[in-house]
């Protein structure tokens, strides 16, 4: 009877499993494709190769991302905010002041990190964004055994799955920008890279800080700092000493200040500026130097799609937190790396990528390498927690057999 009991509970366990994991698959899938859907604006420019110019366009976001960080920030804390007054009152938020410093770099890193996903999918598209985001994997093995050494080696094995894990993810990066041309900017890899640099960092040294203190506080002073660092990167772009774009970015088209109305730096296409620049390129008697040239957008400011966008963040956010709070670790990471799949699956379907087999077969041995890698680690962490708990075991009855032979 009982095993029969033990056999039902493993049962569900093993079925609630599932369905989270399905759930992380489609939350690691949804945000990054409503990021891409927000790019409802059209870019258009004068490529020129010095001797030929052709007009191009692609798609672009109206809005301006560091707008969306500053939004999503204060919604995620004024949700947090009334989550934690519920539950253990607003001064629990401070009564640790090491944990408030602690969450400092942690709130700066999860801002920034928002930015570079902001900027990958703005530049690249959400299955180059997910593919990359697996390179987390390669740069905290590197980060560990470069600041911590022989401590957590690895054996060769693992090394090699992480050099075929980058392989994978550079074949797949290489394919689309053939697919797609001169549309292709390679900054978008460049900051989906940055990006999971940035998560790699914080799981090799700040997740401590997570697992260690109350999940609610945590969480509220990541967005008190995230928004904090949002205000920072806008004050340090007005004051002109870093970061001028993010300041050009947050004028309307009439040159005033605002959050909602900003966008890209550049012109509206209908502009007499835009105009102008079209003027002066066709009056030229010689083609100009390789480059892009009069640069212009379609619509500048939010709109439907852009509240989309960070109602996505943030019930990624909320539900990631929940989600993978009953994960266990190789799960999540495994089932993240599958929301590769079914994105570029859904891509395809709905005719934004054209489906090349090739390309598909590389998602799917990455997906697979992903998890063939994170299971073996974690069975290697589970052996090595066995044998300390025994020698310990042992140690502790060597200590207590000592201390009969001394009393007797």
């Amino acid at each position: 009877m009982v095993d029969r009991k033990a056999g039902t509970k493993g049962k569900k366990a093993m079925v609630m499993q599932a369905i989270l994991c399905v759930l992380c698959i489609l939350i690691g899938a949804f945000y990054p494709t409503m990021v891409d859907w927000s790019k409802t604006a059209v870019e258009r420019w004068a490529q020129s190769n010095g001797k030929s110019v052709e007009w191009q366009e692609a798609r672009a976001y109206p809005f301006s991302p560091v707008s969306v960080v500053l939004i999503d920030d204060a919604f995620q804390l004024s949700i947090a905010l009334c989550f934690v007054a519920r539950k253990t009152g607003l001064r629990s938020l401070w009564s640790d002041k090491s944990l408030v410093l602690k969450m400092l770099p942690l709130g700066a890193i999860y801002a920034i990190g928002e930015l570079l996903t902001l900027r990958s999918v703005q530049k690249g598209s959400g299955p180059v964004y997910v593919v990359i985001a697996n390179m987390k994997l390669v740069v905290a093995a590197l980060m560990s055994r470069a600041f911590f050494g022989r401590s957590v080696s690895m054996p060769w094995l693992h090394w090699f799955e992480l050099v075929l894990i980058s392989l994978a993810a550079a074949a797949y990066t290489l394919l689309e920008a053939g697919s797609l041309g001169t549309s292709w900017r390679w900054e978008g890899a460049w900051m989906a890279l940055a990006k999971s640099s940035l998560v790699a960092f914080s799981s090799v040294f700040c997740e401590h800080t997570y697992k260690s203190n109350p999940f609610h506080l945590t969480l509220t002073l990541q967005a008190f700092w995230g928004l904090v660092t949002a205000v920072l990167l806008i004050a340090v772009s007005f004051s002109g000493l870093a970061f001028p774009s993010i300041a050009m970015e947050l004028h309307d088209v009439d040159g005033g200040l605002s959050i909602f109305g900003g966008g890209s730096k550049h012109p509206l296409c209908a502009s007499a500026a835009h105009a102008e620049c079209e003027r002066w390129l066709s009056r030229l008697r010689t083609t100009p130097e390789a480059g892009q040239y009069c640069n212009c957008l379609s619509a500048r400011g939010w709109d439907t799609y852009t509240c989309f966008t960070v109602l996505a963040d943030l019930s990624n956010a909320v539900s990631s937190a929940l989600v993978f709070r009953q994960l266990s670790a190789v799960a999540k990471y495994v089932c993240r790396a599958l929301s590769a799949v079914p994105m570029y699956v859904f891509y395809c379907a709905v005719g934004r990528i054209a489906f090349r087999f090739q390309t598909f077969a590389v998602v799917l041995y990455l997906c697979f390498q992903v998890s063939m890698y994170t299971k073996q680690r974690h069975q290697i962490a589970e052996v090595a927690a066995v044998k300390e708990e025994a020698s310990w075991v042992k140690e502790y009855e060597a200590a207590a057999a000592h201390g009969s032979d001394k009393r007797s």
